[in-house]
């Protein structure tokens, strides 16, 4: 076991990549291939098999004044889910996850959309901030079977389905029905290796506020964001409806030549149609992204307890809507992250690691409106530092990580004359959001045990975001039991 944890460890810590399209777009972490190189399910094999089943729970809290102005005042997140892996007698290998999740976000400010803070252009709203209730389940399943000695095939499928309701009127619930698959393969040789994945996804969300009852003698707002200013506002007294459909597909590839050059590369991009209106749609907008990341390490010995990592990675999204009539480009904006440094794992014993990185990154965001006129740009730098120990200790594996960003944003460039009311109160914060020089601290401790015929995990993890010269702050707390067997 202490070899495959430390083998993960090192893993996750080399190569934290972007989001996955489930978190970018659905807020769900799936586990099964998170730990394998570049999560590519077709390096699963019998060797990397952790466990035979387990069951898992975990609680994530997080609120805080910090933050911008879509994101719910607090966000509690449980998930309950069951994993098993298996070996199948034509050595076809299965793994899969089931997980229940339930949230409750409180005090969210006007949008229906069940996920905000993309940096899409098109959002539905309606004019009450409220609490919001989610219920979903999700599963994802892995077949891997070799082709022959050197070569693995597998297929990963995701699929999730749940439903969020407002608790206030106009009682808005969405509705998503999401599918994500990966077919893969990987060659691998003594002191070499290959892999290359595919995707497609769709990710399909229906928003409806139904009918109103007369009595309430009331009719919403509701508001149609369309760019970073201007939205249309429209008093409505029937039902309204809006359905957002994603689609996209990726490409990915990593290489490891003899365990010195190192690298990874992922390419995603989707699409997607808004429409109002159920039976008669009606056309809102569509708009693309594209995410692109790439990473290179060089590893070298320079002692028998201490080796050296230098890496250098790179990832950048662009977002564009479009005027759902004119057929001309209404919004367009792009993030970029450049980040070189250092890693130094270190091995004092076959019981003790030490793993700790340094690194530097610049990173800009701009943002257009180019139906009215609106820009922002704004450049800042980062210095990043990371440390994780682990040590084993009569079958018991201690692991403890710390982490520490320093934030420094540049001078931004905004171009507001044309601004009306909806830029000065929701645009021009998040602005602010971006801008603000900010420190970033994080902490977590993992026990790892067994007892009687299993194994089991215990982990708590806390993360807080502190602007500069400010009493604002932003706190998440994760804690985790998983029992394996």
């Amino acid at each position: 076991m202490k070899k495959l944890i430390l083998l993960l460890l090192l893993t996750g810590l080399v190569f934290a990549q972007i989001p996955t399209s489930e978190y970018l777009y659905l807020d769900i972490l799936s586990d099964l291939s998170a730990q394998l190189p570049n999560r590519n399910p077709a390096y699963l094999s019998t060797n990397n098999i952790p466990y035979s089943y387990a069951f898992q729970y975990r609680y994530n809290n997080s609120s805080g004044d910090y933050r911008l102005p879509f994101s719910p005042e607090t966000k509690n997140y449980s998930n309950l889910e069951v994993s098993a892996y298996h070996e199948m007698d034509n050595g076809l290998l299965f793994a899969g996850r089931f997980a229940y999740r339930n949230e409750l976000r409180t005090n969210k400010l006007w949008l229906h959309n069940a996920e905000t803070n993309i940096d899409i252009p098109f959002y539905f709203a309606d004019s009450t901030t409220g609490d919001f209730g989610l219920n979903g389940i999700d599963w994802n399943i892995i077949f891997s079977y070799p082709l022959n000695e050197h070569t693995q095939f597998a297929v990963d499928l995701f699929y999730n389905v749940d439903e969020q309701f407002k608790s206030v009127f106009p009682k808005p619930n969405s509705k998503r029905n999401d599918l994500h698959i990966r077919p893969a393969i990987s060659f691998q040789g003594k002191r070499s290796s290959l892999g290359l994945m595919g995707s497609y996804f769709q990710f399909k969300e229906d928003i409806e506020t139904k009918k109103y009852s007369l009595e309430q003698g009331r009719s919403p707002i509701f508001i149609r964001i369309r760019g970073l200013d201007r939205p249309l506002l429209t008093y409505a007294e029937t039902s309204e409806k809006r359905l957002q459909y994603i689609r996209g597909y990726g490409f990915s590839a990593n290489f490891d030549l003899g365990d010195i050059l190192l690298g990874e590369t992922n390419y995603e991009h989707s699409q997607a149609q808004i429409t109002d209106g159920g039976s008669y749609p009606v056309k809102q907008g569509n708009w693309d992204m594209s995410r692109f990341y790439y990473r290179v390490d060089l590893k070298s010995t320079v002692t028998s307890f201490l080796n050296a990592d230098l890496f250098f990675k790179q990832s950048w999204s662009q977002a564009r809507g479009y005027h759902p009539n004119l057929n001309s480009r209404i919004f367009a904006s792009s993030n970029r992250h450049f980040e070189g440094g250092l890693l130094l794992p270190y091995h004092p014993s076959r019981s003790e690691s030490w793993i700790g990185s340094i690194s530097y990154s610049f990173q800009d965001i701009k943002r257009e409106d180019n139906f009215l006129g609106l820009l922002h740009y704004i450049p800042g730098n980062t210095l990043h530092l990371n440390m994780r120990y682990t040590y084993e200790l009569k079958s018991i594996l201690y692991e403890l990580n710390a982490a520490y960003n320093n934030i420094n944003m540049g001078e931004s460039i905004v171009y507001d004359d044309l601004s009306d009311w909806y830029y000065n109160m929701i645009t021009s914060n998040e602005i602010t959001y971006y801008a603000t020089d900010r420190e970033e601290f994080k902490a977590g401790i993992k026990i790892i045990f067994p007892y009687q015929d299993m194994k089991i995990t215990l982990m708590e993890t806390y993360k807080e975001l502190r602007p500069i010269n400010t009493e604002t702050r932003y706190r998440i707390a994760q804690t985790q039991i998983e029992i394996m067997f």
